[in-house]
């Protein structure tokens, strides 16, 4: 896979530079995830205050951004951009359910091939890696830093709104293995996390294996399905036996939607009420990082927390 440095300023490893966040964002036809993960760099700047900030991203999906947001802007909030090629055959083929709220769905590519290439592409010593969509509303992750474990994610997670329940999202199936979130992933470098990223490109390299063998519900392929499945073989086959992040990870909904955006840790979402369907109510979210789910949502909080930018 073709990597090519963007930024003008070539990035240099320093002593001061062993620490940082790597973020992937390739735009579809309606939602642009690079937009999203300027405006999530600038809340990484602001409420962790980490400054080395690499995004992975393609040449079109970088064209529009410099188009709608400029240049200057971009590189204010995001200090090194590695541009891939995009795998044509794979976008085509990886389509995906996209929500925004009950009232509204469309099939959308999702390109996601690449993730697993985290571990190569990033500069840092140490790494959080985040989806784009992971808005970073305190500095709860800066608890990682320095960690006796070389590698965390999260196989516990929690719904914003506690009482609704999905029974398709412990397991990759009914009787399956436990769900490990690739949303958000610690590592450092070292032999071992080199394995396990390679035991994770392993299982995208031959996800028609993979899927028959763990069973994982559809066809559409997802990190989470081959993060899970590595984290699986690591531990010995021993389930939850991977370290977790030592914090929660919190998820709303693509049946949710996001009403306005205060400042840069403080959100009102509406969160649809499980068995009524459009019924809403108003939730409050502060200080607590949150995977918002709903991709037209979250273009949406984009245009609103680049006003307050």
């Amino acid at each position: 896979m073709k990597c090519v440095l963007t930024n003008p300023v070539v990035y240099i490893m320093s002593k001061n530079d062993k620490r940082g966040i790597l973020m992937f964002a390739h735009n579809n036809e309606e939602i642009d995830y690079f937009k999203l993960a300027v405006v999530n760099a600038h809340l990484i700047k602001t409420n962790m205050d980490i400054h080395d900030i690499t995004v992975v991203t393609d040449k079109h999906s970088l064209a529009y951004a410099e188009k709608t947001l400029g240049r200057e802007f971009i590189d204010k909030k995001i200090n090194n951009i590695i541009l891939i090629d995009k795998d044509h055959n794979f976008k085509e083929k990886n389509m995906r359910m996209y929500k925004d709220t009950s009232h509204m769905h469309k099939n959308l590519p999702f390109y996601n091939i690449n993730r697993c290439e985290a571990y190569a592409m990033s500069p840092y010593d140490e790494t959080i890696l985040l989806d784009a969509d992971y808005l970073i509303l305190s500095d709860s992750l800066n608890q990682c830093w320095g960690h006796e474990n070389d590698i965390m994610m999260n196989w516990d997670y929690q719904d914003i709104m506690f009482e609704r329940k999905d029974a398709t999202l412990p397991r990759l199936n009914d009787m399956g293995i436990t769900m490990y979130w690739a949303t958000v992933v610690y590592f450092r470098k070292t032999k071992y996390v080199e394995s396990f990223f390679k035991t994770v490109q392993h299982v995208r390299n031959n996800r028609r294996f993979y899927g028959d063998l763990y069973k994982w519900r559809g066809s559409v392929y997802r990190n989470d399905y081959s993060f899970s499945i590595a984290a699986h073989m690591m531990s010995g086959f021993i389930d939850k036996g991977f370290p977790q992040l030592p914090m929660k990870l919190y998820k709303s909904f693509d049946t949710d939607d996001i009403l306005k955006v205060d400042n840069c840790s403080n959100l009102v979402l509406y969160l649809e009420i499980p068995s009524r369907f459009g019924d809403f109510i108003l939730t409050r979210w502060k200080d607590v990082d949150l995977h918002v789910m709903n991709k037209w949502a979250i273009n949406r909080l984009s245009e609103k927390l680049l006003e307050i930018i």
